[in-house]
């Protein structure tokens, strides 16, 4: 028996080691823990189950869902195990919505009213989309001539056949007639979520959530991955041309060039790569076609878009970015994983930022939980730094932090401020 053992032993050992990939496997995926991702599950007549975002539309999809009671009391909605605004587009997008009317613009104490408008659910773009995604994401065909720029999507919850659009430039409220649309689905996919209490104000000019108390999320941990540079530099670099892709390495960067208009460097200490692509004036995208033409570009690249979400838009509207989101909060990092920016100048170049790595699977740790302040004693502590002036706005989210594994990360939640047009850690401003 002993030599028979013996002389398998590598047999053994090879069988004990699969069984345990396969048990710690099944550990992983059975976790409840949420990822915005890669265990997606979508509420659709109360029951769940398994959503891939790939489309245009999921990746410019709303960020948060605020649901206002008919005492006025505000609370933002997410769940661990079922994404609430996938399943509402999943509704809307059944609907038939008619004609547009603009109800008021720049007057703030209405629009602020609307932001508040009590027995709503009210869906929101972390930063404004033309009125053309949002036909594109819920399969409508509201008149883009009179809506320009969308932030919000208030949804009365009374029974009244009418929705609200809301762009935050201008203070612009539209309404919009539900010919078609059953409110009391929508209702029905409310139940169920874990509540946060909020509010709205109007900050030096800008609409901002607020956190009125103190409250807790957990802390999460992510395996991660990271994509092949050969295989990226491949797609960025590929073209109709018959062309011959140099590399040169010097210290910590790669540079690949094609001889032509392209570009890429690769930074290897950090992961992270800038694209450059440098065409004519008349071979630049439309400003109106930038969001589309971002998109096939992102796909056309190879990049997970499973938790990948629009999140900013800035320099005329010409450089998007994308931001990965878990539990409707996004994810900042100081190298800037998880986060792809893309950018077409009005002279011609286009300029790509991005990171090789990504979040993967989420993984068992202990369910540690982290408490924040409420916003005000957060914006009182900024008063007395004296920079109140020079933030745009506040949001709560998960900051990236690295541990002793490279393929392990620790999400933390945190508050950042928008900052001199930059997101930072409102603990660093308080310094």
């Amino acid at each position: 028996m002993m030599k028979k053992l013996k002389s398998n032993w590598q047999s053994i050992a090879l069988t004990v080691v699969v069984l345990l990939s396969l048990f710690i496997s099944w550990i992983v995926w059975t976790n409840p823990f949420p990822f915005e991702g890669a265990r997606h599950e979508s509420l659709n007549n109360n029951q769940s189950q398994q959503y891939t975002p790939q489309s245009m539309g999921d990746v410019y999809l709303p960020t948060k869902a605020v649901e206002t009671d008919k005492k006025g009391t505000q609370n933002q909605l997410y769940s661990p195990k079922a994404n609430l605004i996938l399943s509402v587009k999943k509704e809307l997008g059944n609907w038939k919505l008619g004609r547009t009317n603009v109800v008021k613009q720049n007057n703030s104490d209405v629009y602020l009213s609307y932001l508040r408008r009590r027995n709503s659910l009210m869906l929101t773009y972390p930063d404004e989309v033309p009125s053309s995604v949002f036909n594109e994401t819920f399969s409508q065909s509201i008149d883009t001539d009179r809506v320009n720029q969308i932030n919000h999507i208030v949804i009365p919850l009374n029974g009244q056949h009418e929705i609200y659009l809301l762009g935050d430039h201008h203070y612009s409220v539209y309404r919009v007639r539900v010919e078609q649309g059953k409110f009391n689905h929508i209702r029905q996919l409310l139940k169920s979520m874990e509540q946060i209490p909020v509010d709205h104000k109007i900050i030096n000019g800008v609409a901002v959530m607020m956190y009125p108390r103190s409250f807790e999320l957990p802390a999460l941990g992510y395996q991660i991955t990271a994509q092949n540079i050969d295989t990226l530099s491949a797609s960025l670099m590929s073209t109709n041309q018959h062309t011959t892709i140099t590399a040169n390495r010097n210290d910590h960067e790669t540079t690949y060039t094609d001889g032509t208009n392209r570009r890429l460097i690769f930074n290897h200490q950090d992961g992270t790569i800038k694209y450059e692509n440098y065409l004519s004036k008349d071979d630049r995208e439309s400003t109106g076609q930038i969001f589309p033409h971002f998109y096939n570009k992102l796909t056309a690249i190879g990049i997970p878009l499973d938790n990948l979400r629009y999140d900013e838009v800035s320099e005329h509207g010409r450089r998007l970015n994308y931001r990965a989101y878990v539990n409707s909060f996004p994810i900042f990092n100081s190298n800037g994983y998880g986060e792809v920016t893309l950018e077409s100048t009005s002279g011609g170049n286009e300029r790509f930022w991005l990171s090789l790595y990504s979040l993967q699977v989420p993984l068992p740790i202990d369910h540690q939980m982290v408490k924040l302040p409420s916003s005000t004693d957060v914006i009182n502590q900024l008063h007395a730094t004296n920079r109140m002036r020079d933030i745009k706005d506040l949001r709560v989210g998960y900051v990236w932090k690295n541990n002793n594994d490279n393929r392990v990360v620790k999400l933390v939640p945190t508050y950042f401020i928008k900052y001199r047009g930059h997101w930072v850690e409102y603990t660093e401003l308080e310094k």
